[in-house]
């Protein structure tokens, strides 16, 4: 369950809900939501997939986005809940808190440097207003499709 404690009534249901799991005597686990990455941050590595997909020439900005997941952070185990199967599934930047996105996308500038010669600039480095105005309003499948 997740309560937000910051609002008065969600801090009183976790308290119940805390001392019942107390009470029970079995053993539970306590985590704390981390923060999710930011609306910036999602936009500017959606940006530059875009950047990279053009640049290495994808026709899908979907598939170019796994492959650059998959080459910088490899694929995770997880359990298939049906069969109890483990598979490999690829990381979710939907599911990063903001330093763990931050972190990936810090390996992936210098990674389309160096590997690619693609340059991804950030907020404030030299071409980031020119990359933004070149790739602003223009929609994946029309920029990835166009001729």
């Amino acid at each position: 369950m997740i309560f937000k404690t910051s609002n008065t009534f969600e801090r009183k249901r976790a308290e119940v809900y805390f001392n019942k799991l107390i009470s029970s005597g079995k053993t539970i686990e306590l985590s704390e939501k981390r923060k999710a990455r930011t609306l910036n941050q999602n936009a500017l590595f959606h940006l530059w997939v875009q950047v990279i997909a053009d640049h290495a020439g994808y026709t899908s900005f979907e598939n170019c986005k796994r492959d650059i997941k998959r080459t910088l952070l490899g694929t995770k185990e997880e359990a298939n809940q049906f069969t109890g199967e483990i598979q490999q599934v690829d990381y979710k930047t939907s599911e990063m808190s903001t330093s763990e996105l931050s972190s990936f996308m810090d390996k992936m500038k210098m990674w389309a440097q160096s590997e690619l010669g693609c340059y991804l600039p950030y907020f404030g480095d030299p071409g980031y207003e020119e990359m933004v105005s070149e790739y602003n309003g223009v929609t994946k499948q029309k920029r990835l499709f166009s001729s």
